[in-house]
């Protein structure tokens, strides 16, 4: 019986999770952390399942990449902006064939011979089919069947392995192994809802809102404490009203899975807020595993309307990209949603060669909406690409999740800026306490972890204030019928980075008003890193005029502003920006300081207090365009 057929022989007696007997030669590579949420032991591992097994082997040189994107990304540096080609990246990380023998070695050695062993031509990972005794002998584990509380689904995991000390290094990491599967869900309820095994496939926050009415000005911001049109952003942040320079291939990427746009929504969005913007003008769509748009009219999502009705305003006539991932089922089934649309950007990465897991990443043809093998390498990435969507980092292995973030490092050194939202839930991944790691422990988002990212939390207009008075962090309440409060805390994965530690001590050593320190990691990377407005946006949606929130909102509007500067810097025969945050952090007076709001955690209280300067509720604050203008035009 193969893995994938994990069934009713898997009905047996539940047994301890006890590693095998542990030879002095072998440590341990990855142990899981507290058992997952949602998943439960369920018995032991039938002994007829044949287990896939995908050795990642680690990439070379990922200390000296980081090095390396610090240096052109350092405003003082003389490097700074001297981006590197695909072939570049590719040469400068691929494994040593040396890395590779010494793991086939092993894997002979211990019975499981060259013959049975296929190596990735990039030399990313092998990968071999073996019995769940010789997996358990091979990596000194032990293994169980674990069942989803939801959905029913089973898995094989366990809780931690071994390999031999002298090819530690060697490898990244190994599925199956602490992961679980994405959950999966009958074929007959794959249909347009609000929720997803991997929470962020959702609509954004939201409620009705009265339509404007007949012949107001869509260019009055007096009543922008109530809805955020395209002319109060642009009041907020001092964006110009005219046109950007519109510079033949610097297009604003917006990533999408599960949620699409209806190009009549988005018409009538431009003929009352920009009538300027033509009718029928939609983003250029690059299509991921199955990923098509638009949607027939009233079929739109959300998200989609969101993203698009606050970008166009700020970028056109430069274009958008659509990067659409995944079709439905997929999208709907998987916790893998990244890894997909990073494999059609890298070709290095794709099908197990690089980061994607089988267990979590889905699998194609997937016999459903794409019957075709996963699209490896088959777009340029545009130079900013907004991503709405998040899921809890303690939902991956940490290996798979550093090998994902090195692969935004990796679009970084191509001077890609990555631009994510935060989360809508503070220190949590999720509403409500199922958000929370075991002991009130704070559940980060991830990638928005990623120190190779810039993470965007929300603000707000205070109620009956003006545009022109300071915003505040959202402030977290149920008008939208579940609290929205805005994402931040620290990884519990990856380091503090050099660029932040400064900005981040200052908050540390300045505050009196700190959560225990049990419950976060002082030493991790800190976001989100800026801010911008996530509350009232009029949407027009599904025929209807809403208002929607969310962090979710304020990643397309700052991703917005890095387009614009980006066609600034290249009619000036610059390159963009890439990876913005070394500069972020070493101008913090290009932003709006934000000193008054809060995000929540644990048990609904008070996490994080915006302050003065950096904080893990608002970041460096909103940004002022003209400053941003000044600086990165005067970047080499």
């Amino acid at each position: 019986m193969h893995f994938a057929n994990l069934g009713a022989a898997a009905l047996v007696a539940i047994s301890a999770c006890t590693a095998a007997s542990l030879p002095s030669t072998h440590i341990l590579h990855e142990k899981r952390s507290g058992n997952p949420a949602q998943w439960t032991k369920h018995s032991v591992a039938p002994r007829d399942v044949t287990l896939p097994v995908r050795i990642g082997i680690k990439p070379r040189n990922i200390d000296l990449g980081h090095n390396e994107l610090m240096e052109i990304s350092n405003p003082a540096s003389p490097n700074y902006g001297k981006h590197w080609s695909a072939e570049e990246i590719h040469d400068f990380f691929a494994p040593a064939a040396s890395t590779v023998h010494d793991v086939r070695k092993w894997l002979s050695s211990s019975g499981i011979g060259n013959h049975r062993h296929q190596v990735a031509p990039s030399r990313g990972h092998v990968q071999f089919d073996a019995s769940i005794e010789e997996v358990e002998s091979l990596l000194k584990a032990k293994y169980e069947v674990w069942k989803h509380t939801d959905s029913g689904a089973l898995s094989l995991s366990c809780d931690e392995y071994h390999v031999p000390a002298h090819i530690k290094d060697h490898i990244d990491f190994i599925t199956p192994t602490i992961g679980m599967s994405s959950p999966s869900e009958p074929k007959n309820s794959l249909k347009r809802r609000t929720v997803s095994p991997h929470e962020k496939i959702r609509q954004p926050i939201h409620r009705p809102m009265s339509p404007p009415s007949s012949g107001s000005d869509p260019n009055n911001v007096t009543d922008c404490a109530k809805a955020i049109s395209p002319a109060c952003v642009r009041a907020l942040y001092q964006i110009p009203d005219t046109a950007p320079k519109n510079v033949t291939g610097n297009e604003l990427g917006i990533y999408e899975s599960g949620d699409t746009y209806d190009q009549a929504d988005l018409d009538s969005f431009f003929k009352y807020f920009t009538p300027n913007i033509p009718t029928g003008t939609h983003p250029t769509l690059n299509g991921i595993d199955g990923g098509t748009a638009p949607v027939p009219q009233n079929q739109g999502g959300g998200e989609s309307m969101l993203d698009f009705q606050l970008a166009y305003p700020l970028v056109h006539p430069q274009g958008i990209r659509l990067l659409q991932t995944l079709d439905v089922q997929s999208a709907y089934q998987t916790y893998g949603i990244f890894n997909p649309f990073l494999d059609a950007l890298d070709k290095s990465y794709c099908s197990y060669a690089g980061g994607d897991d089988p267990k979590i990443d889905p699998k194609f043809p997937d016999g459903s909406g794409w019957n075709e093998t996963a699209q490896c390498g088959v777009y340029t990435p545009p130079h900013v690409i907004s991503i709405s969507y998040e899921l809890a980092e303690a939902t991956y292995p940490a290996a798979y999740a550093e090998r994902q973030c090195h692969e935004y490092m990796k679009l970084g050194l191509q001077g890609v800026s990555l631009i994510f939202a935060s989360g809508d839930n503070g220190t949590l991944s999720r509403a409500g306490e199922a958000g929370c790691l075991s002991g009130d422990r704070q559940n980060p988002g991830f990638p928005s972890s990623c120190p190779y990212v810039t993470a965007v939390g929300a603000t707000q207009i205070k109620p009956n204030a003006s545009v022109h008075d300071a915003e505040v962090a959202v402030i977290p309440d149920y008008t939208y019928g579940s609290v929205f409060t805005s994402g931040g805390g620290f990884s519990n994965y990856f380091a503090q980075p050099s660029y932040q530690s400064d900005a981040v001590n200052g908050y540390l050593g300045n505050n009196t008003k700190l959560p225990a320190a049990a419950s976060f990691n002082k030493t991790g990377r800190a976001f989100p890193d800026v801010s911008a407005n996530g509350l009232n946006i009029a949407v027009y949606t599904n025929g209807q005029w809403e208002s929607q929130g969310g962090t979710s909102a304020s990643a397309p509007i700052f991703a917005s502003i890095i387009t614009r500067l980006n066609g600034e810097r290249i009619s000036a025969g610059k390159k963009p920006v890439g990876f913005l945050n070394p500069t972020l952090y070493a101008h913090p007076e290009i932003f709006n300081d934000i000193t008054e709001g809060e995000n929540w955690g644990c048990n609904g209280r008070t996490a994080f207090t915006a302050q003065k300067g950096w904080d893990p509720v608002t970041g460096l604050g909103t940004p002022i365009y003209p400053k941003m203008l000044e600086v990165f035009k005067n970047l080499p």
